[in-house]
């Protein structure tokens, strides 16, 4: 008997054993299941700062909870470390299924190579397009096909401090020769007049794109554009010589060819500097950085040039956050579902909290939640007559990183204007 009961003890463990065996097993299938069963996606943009990551955060983890299989996997980058990363991946075929884009030139060439899905027929659902302002729109579209949605359009305007100004009792530049006595009149109390950290070129490009869109007008630039010779224009040669009378009156700190954009910015907020040329998104930066700020920001249109054919309310500007889908994406039904999501009308609410211009139509509600500046900012865009693009968005990437170097050969002076205009007509 004592025998047996062992045996039935023994093999009564060993049953129970295997049951709690045979039960890991089924639940670890189940977990590789739904695992296998989970859509992964990924997405990558560079809004990668206090404000527009947390709006983008939050319209992913509502994507999310719309779409339980779904889990998508965010990562950013830094402007010009994207741009490397982003041409690499897409050349050997990893590209993420969805991408930041700026539109113009940078989409069109991966349209052109077919590295992004058309979303023209996706807009026509449920009255998308319509909610969308058509100049952004336009940006992100080739040929009368959509391959990006907007969700930022951002004017560059020269950003005042206020508080200087009036101190100091100088008065606001209207003219391009105003603008050169006020950094005079800085420099004489010993203020810095414009605040710039050239070292990654976009930003000292943007005195370069007004000056020029001030000589030639918006036109020239779009023909130029389609015909590179005619970027030997006299307009552009000109606006090279304003550059350099600008950088001999001292408009600019010293080194600011090799500062960094950040610590430029910080020159302006710390009272140094009396002006920053820069894009809207600076309301989102300053709420973050030194709110208190806020109140002595005052936007002003960028000085006209005496003589010039361009027009005084031409505001330079463009798509600063937009999203593609990669050709590649093998579930483009959910990238186009987190697209939607990411142009949301909460998403667009909260984008106008944080200091940032959608690129989307808004009620008046959503407009009042702008900070004042942001407003004065969304005016100005409002009443252009033309937007001017950023030339390093527009144009093609080599002529885009021309136009950036050449640029900046003019600031730092080891290259003539007529040079650097001989360089960006060069055929090839």
């Amino acid at each position: 008997m004592h025998h047996w009961w062992s045996f039935f003890v023994v093999a009564s463990l060993f049953f129970v054993g295997c049951g709690k065996r045979a039960e890991k097993e089924a639940v670890e299938r189940a977990v590789n299941e739904a695992a296998e069963r989970s859509i992964q996606l990924s997405l990558w943009h560079i809004m990668n700062y206090s404000g527009p990551r947390e709006v983008i955060e939050r319209a992913v983890a509502r994507f999310e909870a719309e779409n339980p299989d779904c889990k998508v996997q965010i990562q950013t980058f830094e402007n010009d470390g994207y741009k490397v990363k982003l041409s690499v991946e897409l050349a050997s075929g990893n590209a993420p299924d969805v991408m930041f884009t700026w539109g113009g030139g940078h989409l069109k060439e991966m349209v052109r190579a077919e590295k992004v899905m058309e979303l023209t027929s996706s807009l026509k659902e449920n009255a998308w397009k319509e909610r969308f302002i058509d100049a952004a729109l336009d940006l992100c579209s080739q040929d009368g096909r959509v391959y990006g949605v907007p969700l930022d359009l951002s004017a560059v305007l020269l950003w005042c401090n206020s508080t200087l100004f009036e101190k100091n009792s100088i008065s606001y530049p209207k003219t391009y020769d105003e603008l050169l006595q006020a950094c005079k009149a800085f420099r004489a109390v010993g203020i810095e007049p414009c605040a710039l950290g050239n070292k990654n070129q976009w930003t000292g490009a943007f005195y370069f794109c007004y000056l020029a869109n001030r000589c030639g007008g918006t036109k020239l630039f779009y023909d130029a554009a389609e015909d590179n010779s005619l970027f030997a224009d006299d307009a552009f040669i000109r606006a090279g010589k304003m550059l350099r009378e600008l950088v001999d009156a001292k408009a600019f700190p010293v080194g600011f060819n090799g500062l960094d954009d950040g610590p430029a910015r910080a020159r302006f907020l710390s009272e140094k500097s009396a002006m920053l040329l820069m894009g809207s998104w600076l309301v989102a930066r300053v709420k973050a950085e030194k709110p208190e700020f806020m109140e002595q920001l005052k936007p002003i249109p960028f000085p006209v040039v005496a003589g010039g054919k361009g027009s005084a309310d031409t505001v330079l500007g463009g798509v600063n956050c937009g999203f593609a889908v990669s050709s590649a994406c093998k579930h483009p039904d959910k990238a186009v579902a987190l697209l939607r999501c990411l142009t949301s009308e909460q998403v667009v609410g909260e984008w106008c909290e944080i200091g940032r211009i959608p690129a989307l139509k808004t009620t008046p509600e959503q407009e009042a939640l702008l900070p004042k500046p942001t407003q004065e900012a969304l005016v100005a865009l409002r009443a252009s007559s033309s937007l001017q693009p950023y030339y390093d968005q527009y144009l093609s990437p080599r002529l885009a990183v021309e136009h950036k170097n050449t640029t900046q050969n003019i600031f730092a002076g080891v290259m003539t204007p007529e040079q650097a205009a001989a360089k960006m007509a060069e055929k090839h």
